[in-house]
């Protein structure tokens, strides 16, 4: 259930050995990591989103909504009718929910995307408030055609990258003009638009009276990603774990070992060795034309050369070409 890094990877590897049902409340795949450039204005909707129904031959595919499960089925509302699908293994990979226009509730994210990009393009400033890594992106991107302010309650930007990626962002937004503001403090001033980058919501009220989650909502999972129910399992940002983990990478690395976990008991073979997270890689765009590239604790790149390598990260990624987690967990850690 879900169609995003972690869904879609478990279930391109499990193809091959089960029948794979992927259930999601939307028909395309969107690259949410590109979504700052499509706000900007410099990419149209379309071109973050994928086809589902065409991503992975051999997998039905049903639109629909996870309202219910239990043991042995899930209860999915498709097209006004209640469906009961039954399972012999689930994989929960729904996700998060944030504040729109970042990936709001679920509903026309086509249209909604449209709408937010029309807005924006009509602004003349804008107010960004959140500085995390899509803060600090979205602030980069619109600062070449807007009066921008960019508000975080802490007292630097992007605080889990490197000192040097922390200071070279906060460098980057200010030659762009953007007016930072750390600290909590708060701007009175009027702004055209408001874009909201904080508070991730786990999609998972559904599963409340199911699987063990925690305070917040997020679903709780053992070394090899069991819930609390022995054939239900679950990946990806709906996932409790490890703040510096909710990254597109991690959720792919986490949907590839669960379908080998999968795979491992549908075959009868020995399952795989406790997951290892591999190494923090993390590209940061501050604009079209600037970015920092971070391995570890690591500052590895900087300038014109980041935005290139996140635009083949992306093309790599939206193929769903092979990003093979036993290799990247074997890669070395730079603490």
């Amino acid at each position: 259930v879900g169609a995003s890094f972690a869904g879609l990877y478990a279930a391109k590897g499990l193809r091959s050995v089960a029948d794979v049902v992927l259930i999601d409340a939307t028909d395309e795949w969107e690259y949410t990591p590109g979504v700052h450039e499509v706000l900007g204005g410099r990419r149209e909707a379309a071109t973050i989103l994928t086809s589902l129904k065409d991503a992975l031959p051999g997998v039905v595919f049903i639109r629909g909504v996870a309202v219910a499960a239990n043991e042995s089925e899930v209860h999915v509302e498709s097209d006004g009718e209640m469906k009961r699908l039954p399972y012999d293994h689930l994989i929960i990979c729904v996700g998060c929910a944030y504040a729109r226009p970042i990936k709001a509730a679920l509903t026309d994210r086509r249209a909604q995307l449209i709408e937010a990009q029309s807005e924006l393009r009509d602004a003349s400033s804008v107010l960004v408030v959140g500085g995390g890594a899509v803060g600090v992106e979205v602030a980069g991107e619109l600062a070449a055609n807007h009066t921008v302010t960019l508000t975080a309650r802490e007292d630097e930007l992007v605080g889990d990258l490197p000192e040097a990626a922390r200071r070279y962002a906060l460098e980057a937004l200010r030659s762009k003009n953007v007016r930072v503001l750390l600290n909590g403090e708060e701007e009175r001033g009027a702004f055209n638009e408001k874009i909201e980058c904080y508070g991730a919501r786990p999609r998972t009220g559904w599963l409340a009276t199911f699987v063990d989650r925690d305070a917040r909502g997020f679903v709780t999972v053992d070394g090899h990603f069991r819930t609390s129910i022995k054939n239900v399992w679950a990946a990806g940002d709906c996932v409790a774990k490890d703040a510096k983990q909710y990254l597109a990478a991690y959720a792919h690395f986490e949907g590839e070992y669960v379908a080998l976990m999968v795979s491992a008991e549908i075959l009868g073979n020995a399952p795989p060795f406790p997951y290892i997270p591999p190494p923090r890689i993390v590209a940061l765009a501050l604009g079209p034309d600037d970015g920092v590239l971070c391995y570890g604790r690591a500052v590895v790149l900087r300038g014109r050369a980041v935005p290139w390598v996140k635009a083949l990260v992306e093309r790599w990624a939206v193929r769903l070409w092979p990003l093979p987690y036993g290799l990247f967990c074997r890669l070395p850690a730079l603490a």
